[in-house]
């Protein structure tokens, strides 16, 4: 069952499902009348404000009901349906990439590095080469950029999702030709 959103008098568009006040019926909205106190809807039952019947006598007769705004409950229509976030995949590649995130209500673009997986031996980096992302805006008190997990980055990030992720090639060929 799909979800609905309640509509008002000023925000209907054609095919929104009109309720009208002391009716269990509903109408389907067709279009605007000349007069802005009314609309046309599709349907049958009690309860419509008014059945006109426009024709000839030689043209099949046509009916439409009017609903007046006074006699107006509401309208409903189907949700918007979101648009799926698209999966943002771990890099495979070491190397510079750019993320979109969102700050709040913001949205900004943030780096992360993604280390060759270093020497067991390495003094800078230790002997945990299972971490190996640094992002621009995961930092410490101290200032410092922790390495990181991919599951961990995803975890810290899910107060700042990243929603987009581009190769540094990506993101600074967009950015020159202005789409960033």
């Amino acid at each position: 069952m799909s979800k609905k959103i309640r509509v008002g008098w000023d925000d209907l568009k054609p095919g929104d499902l009109i309720h009208v006040k002391g009716s269990t019926n509903t109408y389907r909205f067709k279009s605007r009348t000349d007069w802005h106190f009314m609309i046309k809807v599709e349907g049958d039952g009690v309860g419509v404000s008014a059945t006109w019947k426009l024709g000839v006598e030689k043209e099949p007769v046509s009916v439409f009901l009017v609903v007046y705004e006074e006699d107006f409950a509401y309208a409903t229509r189907p949700a918007p349906k979101k648009k799926p976030r698209p999966s943002i995949v771990e890099p495979i590649l070491p190397g510079e990439y750019w993320a979109r995130i969102r700050f709040g209500s913001q949205t900004g673009w943030g780096r992360i590095i993604k280390r060759y997986a270093p020497r067991s031996d390495n003094w800078l980096f230790g002997h945990d080469d299972k971490a190996p992302y640094q992002t621009s805006w995961c930092g410490t008190l101290a200032g410092l950029h922790p390495w990181m997990t991919w599951e961990e980055l995803l975890e810290v990030n899910k107060q700042t999702p990243i929603l987009e992720l581009l190769s540094a090639e990506e993101y600074y060929t967009r950015k020159a030709k202005g789409e960033l």
